[in-house]
């Protein structure tokens, strides 16, 4: 199978990388505006590829069998697009505004499947809330997740493992949660609380908009919300940075560094059928590889390797929570997962 990856950033690189030594019989070309220095794998080549229109995005897909999206948010919706005009199949990890639900009809139209939001959350989060959905009926659903510097007393106790501009993004777009059956939208940074994660510490939790797809797929459950982790003190500090227009200058100088510093926490809990079930992953830096990489990245590489094996059935838009509906697809995902380190537990209380 020739797979395309689409992006050659902090993802897309490793994820292409995963891909070439997952799939050894597969060809994986990463392309990207600019250079991209690949790992020297037999199956793995990059090309230089202007992405910046949906019409340049379609052209690169007709020579290939599966693409893999890993562009910024802002061209998460042409690559969308550019996969329908191409009438090929997609996994793709950016995250944009624009909800890839209503594109459903049109994906089904043109006979493929475009999954979307396969990294961390959304990705995993969605994995983990549509189990819990199947599984315990719940009436309440909150994630939990972030991603900080293993060292709180770094500048911000951030690191910058993924785009800057996307998270500027994410502290300014308000966020979208339900209550009661019905979906409203609260300012980004309100209902703010503290949160213990088990292997992790105490981190201050703040309304963020990453339900996406699961406010449309999950309709049974009444309230649903997401919240951003970070370490006490965090969102009090980057405010003002946000009013005077410098968050990026001030998070690329101070919160970058040459070697994967960074630690991701998520929790995911659910009340329904049976008590309280909670699922908790703590992932760090390893091994040169950040930890964002790790739950982000290798996620939207093991949805690809689904795909191209064909365990991925149906068409038109098919977020996680729905592969989760999927027993032995959920079983392959969090095979892969487990493999490189990455393994939510669940645990149960009364």
């Amino acid at each position: 199978m020739n797979i395309l990856v689409l992006g050659g950033g902090q993802q897309g690189k490793v994820v292409a990388t995963d891909l070439a030594r997952s799939l050894p019989q597969s060809h994986i070309t990463v392309a990207d505006i600019g250079t991209v220095s690949t790992a020297p794998l037999p199956n793995l080549k990059s090309v230089q590829a202007d992405l910046g229109s949906v019409e340049a995005i379609a052209s690169m897909m007709h020579g290939f069998d599966l693409a893999v999206g890993a562009l910024p948010s802002r061209l998460g919706p042409a690559t969308f697009r550019a996969a329908i005009e191409a009438k090929r199949n997609l996994v793709d990890v950016s995250f944009s505004a624009e909800d890839a639900v209503p594109i459903d009809g049109p994906a089904r139209a043109a006979g493929i499947f475009i999954l979307p939001d396969c990294g961390l959350a959304p990705g995993i989060s969605n994995l983990l809330s549509g189990q819990a959905a199947s599984r315990h009926s719940p009436r309440e659903l909150s994630i939990y997740v972030g991603g900080v510097d293993q060292d709180p007393a770094r500048p911000y106790g951030y690191n910058v493992s993924w785009s800057l501009d996307d998270l500027l993004e994410e502290y300014t777009r308000p966020a979208r949660i339900v209550r009661a059956g019905k979906p409203v939208t609260v300012p980004v940074f309100s209902g703010m609380e503290r949160l213990q994660v088990d292997g992790a510490g105490e981190f201050e939790a703040f309304y963020s908009d990453g339900l996406r797809t699961l406010i449309d797929t999950l309709p049974g459950i009444p309230d649903m919300e997401e919240k951003t982790l970070r370490w006490p003190g965090h969102a009090e500090a980057v405010q003002p940075l946000l009013r005077e227009g410098r968050l990026v200058s001030e998070l690329r100088e101070k919160c970058t560094t040459t070697q994967p510093q960074d630690l991701v926490a998520m929790v995911i809990r659910v009340r329904g059928k049976g008590g309280t079930h909670t699922a908790t992953l703590v992932s760090r830096a390893a091994q040169g590889m950040s930890a964002m990489a790790r739950t982000t990245a290798l996620t939207c590489s093991a949805v690809a390797q689904l795909a191209a094996s064909g365990g991925v059935t149906g068409t038109g838009v098919l977020p996680l929570e729905k592969i989760a509906a999927d027993e032995s697809a959920t079983a392959f995902l969090f095979e892969r997962l487990g493999a490189s380190g990455v393994a939510p537990k669940w645990r149960s209380e009364p």
